[in-house]
């Protein structure tokens, strides 16, 4: 247990961090815009973001419509009963997540075609039945290429993947040139993988390709994929 001088100096310091986490142009001030824009990336619904917009600004002593440091961190704050030291982690975790996105987005810029697809997916996918196979190889040919970050934990994505895969073989049928699928697995385990990629009839990049799978894949990045699934087309 802190004594009540160590409490005081540790919600200090956790004010001073968080104010460093919504300083996001770094001026020295916190303006509503940023209090904004931190509450969105910490996925708060607009009106809790609107509400502690409000809360915060009543520390605007000078009445200059943003707050500096001394009138931030006057006293400490929580949200839901998170504390400042949990914002600023969760804030500064998001910001870079942000960056990763941006960065992902220019480096695919560039790209057209198969070279695109090959950055995104990787070299090699996996075929039926567990054949490995090129991404060319694979996308040679089509009009159009979806791409499927999904997981097998997921109950909407569960009732979502058998209309999928009966929309892609009416598709199929009518011309086999015109769509590839590629799942893109976000489970946890090879094993749960594999299960639910038996219940899809299309290519998967592999588990074993940590830089191409789950959220955080160049797809999940580009495609800006936040902890949900996405199914998304793009033509060649």
């Amino acid at each position: 247990m802190l004594d009540p001088e160590e409490k005081k100096k540790a919600e200090s310091a956790a004010m001073e961090s968080l104010f460093a986490a919504m300083d996001l142009n770094g001026d020295g001030y916190i303006e509503k815009s940023e209090i904004e824009k931190c509450f969105g990336l910490i996925g708060a619904p607009p009106h809790i973001t609107q509400q502690e917009v409000q809360t915060l600004l009543t520390r605007d002593t000078d009445g200059d419509g943003k707050l500096n440091k001394k009138e931030f961190c006057v006293a400490t704050y929580s949200v839901a009963g998170r504390s400042p030291k949990w914002l600023a982690e969760a804030v500064g975790e998001r910001l870079k997540e942000a960056k990763k996105k941006e960065e992902a987005k220019k480096e695919f810029a560039s790209l057209k075609g198969m070279d695109f697809f090959k950055a995104l997916l990787g070299d090699k996918l996996l075929g039926k039945p567990d054949k490995e196979l090129s991404t060319e190889t694979a996308l040679d040919g089509k009009e159009y290429v979806g791409v499927y970050l999904s997981a097998h934990w997921c109950p909407p994505c569960k009732r979502f993947t058998p209309k999928l895969a009966e929309a892609f073989a009416m598709i199929e049928s009518k011309d086999a040139k015109k769509l590839a699928m590629v799942f893109v697995t976000c489970d946890r385990d090879e094993g749960s993988f594999k299960g639910y990629w038996g219940s899809m009839p299309w290519n998967a990049v592999p588990f074993s390709a940590k830089d191409y799978t789950g959220f955080n894949s160049k797809a999940g990045m580009f495609l800006g994929v936040e902890g949900f699934q996405l199914c998304t087309c793009m033509d060649m």
